[in-house]
């Protein structure tokens, strides 16, 4: 019974969500009403997931635990973004450059160790693979967006190389909208299965 409930509830609000999309005219004002419902009960889970990493980080430090240090690190930082955000707003222009001064370095930290570890799985995919027409031509195009990103065909400022640089560079963007088009028909499949019920038991 505890799994039966939110199961319909969960079927009643996709249904009702797919029936405004497919008929925005006359379900347009109550979909929007379900949306802003939504927003709420998922920032309200922000919350409770922050609050909850908070706690676990503050255990750690109480006990004294080796980690302990960045804990600490972390509690500080959250407190004072916490406290600036509430005193200064988040608008602040000051606010907000001295979150951007931290989040950025992270980012770019983040970008750099992906960088690292791509690397690393592309040298791992040629040791496991060898050489064949699908690494051959995974290599190939690794190099040729390499040289394009870097600016040395840019250089050459003539219309047919240029025109040829636009058109490589919209492969990627092909790519990206495949991959999502695959995470969309297997979110949609997710969906149908906890519809229809499919794996989950009856209490």
């Amino acid at each position: 019974m505890k799994r039966i409930i939110p199961l319909f509830v969960a079927t009643l609000t996709s249904f009702f969500v797919l029936a405004g999309l497919i008929w925005p005219v006359s379900l347009g004002g109550y979909l929007n009403i379900v949306l802003d419902w939504a927003i709420i009960v998922g920032a309200m889970a922000l919350l409770v997931a922050i609050a909850h990493l908070f706690l676990a980080q503050w255990r750690k430090i109480a006990r004294g635990n080796r980690s302990s240090f960045y804990s600490l690190v972390f509690v500080i930082v959250f407190l004072l973004s916490l406290g600036g955000g509430l005193v200064m707003g988040v608008d602040d222009p000051e606010y907000r450059l001295w979150i951007s001064s931290i989040q950025k370095p992270l980012e770019v930290s983040l970008l750099g160790l992906a960088a690292v570890v791509m690397a690393g799985a592309g040298v791992q995919f040629y040791r496991t693979r060898g050489w064949s027409p699908l690494t051959v031509a995974f290599g190939v195009s690794a190099l040729v967006f390499l040289v394009i990103d870097l600016g040395f065909l840019q250089v050459l400022n003539s219309p047919p190389v240029n025109a040829i640089i636009k058109t490589l560079q919209m492969l990627p963007l092909i790519g990206a909208r495949g991959l999502l088009i695959g995470m969309s028909f297997g979110a949609l499949i997710v969906a149908l299965k906890a519809l229809t019920g499919e794996g989950v038991g009856n209490d």
